[in-house]
């Protein structure tokens, strides 16, 4: 995950590009689909539901589904 800081000094901390959603007036479907590469048609619309993945995390996205 790009997201996540590592300890190294030499490599700069990644960014997702976009505004951050607002909280009184979020968007329809999925909160991040505005700022996803990876958004599809049903992100827009719904929001997804959260299931566990067999390394015992969890996930709250369309593409797992």
């Amino acid at each position: 995950m790009t997201s996540v800081p590592t300890l190294r000094e030499d490599k700069k901390l990644s960014f997702i590009p976009g505004e951050v959603p607002s909280l009184i007036n979020p968007p329809s479907g999925c909160r991040f689909h505005p700022r996803c590469p990876y958004v599809m048609d049903i992100c827009r619309r719904e929001d997804p539901p959260m299931i566990d993945l067999k390394d015992g995390r969890k996930v709250a996205c369309w593409l797992y589904h």
